[in-house]
C-alpha cells in the first residue's frame, strides 16, 4: 500500500463502477485436509517492513522488556503474519526499483528470511505478491523491470515461473503460505498497461496463471484477490464481475479498509455481505489501521489524518474499538465466510533511514500498534479478542 495517489483513483473508480455498473503442505497419507470452512479466523498483521526496521536499530518493547517483534506481536493475540514481495527492488538501474534502497528490502531472499521466522513460531503467513520492483497500489502497477514490453502469452509464463519459484523456495525451507495474493490492491488491474482494468481479458489471464502456479505448489493454499474498495459495493461488483464472467479462478475475496479512504464502518459491512452472497467466497479484510495519536513521529507528514466517518478517538483506546467493531463486522458476514482481519504494518515506527522511498520518511508512524520508541500500546492487547 502506498497512498499519495489514493484520493486520484477513488475518482477514476467510482465513475468507472458507474459507467459499468452492470496451507500448508499436502496432506499425508491419512490426513484429513482442513476444509475451507472450518479455517479459523485470521486475526493478522502485514510486517512487510520489519527487517529494514529492525536493520537501522529498531527495538520493540513490552512494559519496558525489550522482545523480538513477531514474538511480542504473537503474546498478544495475532496469530497470521503477512509479507509482500517485490520482484527487483534496489536495482539502481531501473525505475522504480531504484526508488527502494540497495540492499532490496521485501525481495524474494529477504522474504524468505521473515517468513521462516513467522513458521517458527507458529503464525499463519500471507504471501503478498506486488509483481512489480517497488510499490503496487491503485494509483500505480508497474511492471517488474524484466518482463516490460512482454506481450500476454510472455508475460502470463513468466509470472507463472516466479510465483511458483518464490513458493518453492519457501517451501523448500519448511513454509507453505496458507494464502496467496496474485497482485496487490488491484482494483485497477496489475502489470500496466498489459493487465490494465481495461484490458480485461488480459487480467483475467494473468490471474488464472497465477492461480494455476500457487495451486501446483500446494492446491491446499488458499488464493486471494484483493481490491482497495472496501466500502464501494459499486466497484467491487463491477470487478468481481468482470473477474467471474472470465471465469477466473480463486477462494478468498480480499479488500482493503481505511476509513479516510474507504467510507463508513456501515459501507464495508454492506459491501462485504454483499460479496461474500454474490460470489460464494470467503472474505478477509486484508488491510486496515487506525491512528494511536494525531502528533507525527519525524519530518515526514502523516498520510492518515482523518478517520472519515468513524468517530472512535485517534488513541491507543479508540484504536482497540476500531479494531473490535472491525472484527465483530467481519465474524458476522453470512454463511461463516468472514474469515479475519489484517492490521497494515503496526511495527512501522518512526526510525531514521526507513522510510517509504529512499530519503523519505515515514508516513504511518501514528497508526502503527507501538508507541514512536517501540512501547506495545494497550491497543494491541485488542487482537485477543477473537
Amino acid at each position: 500500500m502506498k497512498r499519495r495517489s489514493m484520493l486520484s483513483w477513488a475518482g477514476s473508480t467510482a465513475a468507472l463502477a458507474c459507467i459499468n455498473a452492470i496451507v500448508g503442505r499436502p496432506a499425508a497419507a491419512g490426513e484429513v485436509s482442513p476444509s475451507a470452512g472450518s479455517r479459523p479466523f485470521a486475526m493478522g498483521a502485514d510486517v512487510s517492513t520489519l527487517l529494514e526496521l529492525e536493520d537501522h536499530g529498531a527495538r520493540y518493547y513490552d512494559h519496558g522488556v525489550a522482545q523480538d517483534c513477531l514474538h511480542l506481536l504473537r503474546r498478544h493475540g495475532v496469530d497470521s503474519i503477512r509479507i509482500k514481495v517485490w520482484n527487483d527492488p534496489g536495482n539502481p538501474d531501473y525505475f522504480p526499483a531504484n526508488q527502494s534502497p540497495a540492499a532490496g528490502y521485501n525481495n524474494a531472499e529477504h522474504v524468505r528470511v521473515l517468513a521462516r521466522r513467522a513458521a517458527a513460531l507458529g503464525l499463519r503467513v500471507l504471501i503478498d505478491f506486488h509483481y512489480s520492483d517497488w510499490w503496487a497500489d491503485p494509483g500505480k502497477q508497474y511492471p517488474p523491470h524484466a518482463w516490460a514490453g512482454k506481450d500476454i502469452s510472455e508475460t502470463c509464463a513468466l509470472l507463472s515461473e516466479y510465483t511458483s519459484d518464490v513458493l518453492h523456495t519457501l517451501r523448500k525451507d519448511g513454509v507453505t503460505p496458507e494464502w496467496v495474493q496474485i497482485g496487490n490492491e488491484i482494483t485497477g488491474g496489475m502489470l500496466w498497461p498489459l493487465g490494465r482494468y481495461d484490458q480485461w481479458d488480459n487480467l483475467a489471464q494473468l490471474l488464472t496463471a497465477g492461480r494455476d502456479a500457487v495451486k501446483s505448489v500446494d492446491p491446499r493454499t488458499q488464493v486471494m484477490l484483493h481490491i482497495d474498495s472496501g466500502g464501494n459495493n459499486a466497484t467491487s461488483r463491477w470487478w468481481f464481475d468482470n473477474a467471474t464472467q472470465r471465469s477466473v479462478p480463486f477462494d478468498v475475496i480480499g479488500l482493503s479498509y481505511y476509513p479516510q479512504w474507504q467510507g463508513s464502518l456501515d459501507d464495508l459491512q454492506n459491501n462485504a455481505n454483499d460479496l461474500a452472497t454474490r460470489y460464494g467466497k470467503d472474505v478477509i479484510v486484508v488491510e486496515t489501521a487506525y491512528p494511536w495519536t494525531t502528533s507525527d513521529g519525524d519530518s515526514e507528514p502523516n498520510t492518515m489524518t482523518n478517520t472519515g466517518s468513524v468517530t472512535y478517538p485517534p488513541t491507543p483506546a479508540g484504536q482497540a474499538q476500531f479494531l473490535d467493531a472491525l472484527t465483530g463486522i467481519v465474524k458476522a458476514i453470512p454463511g461463516g465466510r468472514g474469515k479475519g482481519v489484517f492490521w497494515w504494518e503496526p511495527e512501522w515506527i518512526p526510525v531514521a533511514g526507513v522510510g517509504w522511498k529512499v530519503g523519505a520518511g515515514d508516513q504511518w508512524d501514528n497508526n502503527t500498534l507501538f508507541d514512536f520508541h517501540g512501547n506495545a500500546l494497550s491497543s494491541l492487547s485488542a487482537f485477543r479478542n477473537r
